[in-house]
């Protein structure tokens, strides 16, 4: 076996501009279908996905808009439109949400982590197609009104928005991890 899958990991890299082409939901499928490989203690497949295309994308601006507000009241209904632009960053947006179920084995944050694993998975997925993305998050992602905004339920975990295109930039040299200091071996 070769280095070819651990050297396509290693010069993976977050693209924050992005345009079309994204992925079609052909592509969407393949990539989410690979997601759902991610580790899963007791099979629960505890990842959700939606995709956000064209118009839809309107709905994540509006919960910029509302946290806004929530967080800054009065806030002039001209600036509506500069935070639901954020929306369209790219032309497409993965939500990713754990919808934790109640197990007596498998406690809530080991299905939080598999979907956040299955995240990670999407953007290699996606990496792979020749596509690029973005994982987001933020303070507007971890409210209840969040929750209410997107129709989750109040068991389901947000873990981010994967905002994916095409990469508008030529690949950019990938830094070094130095993961040396960050390992520690213990052999006795």
């Amino acid at each position: 076996m070769s280095d070819e899958i651990v050297n396509f990991i290693r010069q993976r890299a977050s693209h924050a501009d992005l345009s079309l082409p994204a992925p079609s939901q052909e592509e969407w499928l393949k990539v989410l279908d690979a997601a759902s490989r991610a580790p899963d203690h007791g099979n629960l497949k505890p990842w959700r996905f939606r995709v956000y295309q064209g118009e839809g994308r309107r709905k994540i601006g509006e919960l910029y808009w509302q946290h806004a507000l929530a967080e800054v009241p009065g806030l002039s209904e001209e600036k509506k439109e500069a935070f639901i632009k954020k929306a369209y960053r790219a032309p497409s947006i993965l939500l990713v949400y754990a919808n934790v179920k109640s197990h007596p084995k498998v406690p809530d944050f080991e299905q939080v982590m598999a979907t956040s694993a299955a995240t990670q998975l999407a953007l290699l997925g996606l990496e792979s197609l020749g596509y690029g993305g973005i994982w987001r998050t933020g303070p507007a992602c971890f409210t209840s009104q969040a929750k209410e905004l997107l129709s989750l339920a109040e068991e389901d975990r947000l873990i981010g928005l994967i905002y994916a295109g095409t990469p508008n930039s030529a690949n950019r040299e990938v830094k070094d991890t130095q993961v040396e200091n960050h390992i520690e071996w213990v052999t006795d």
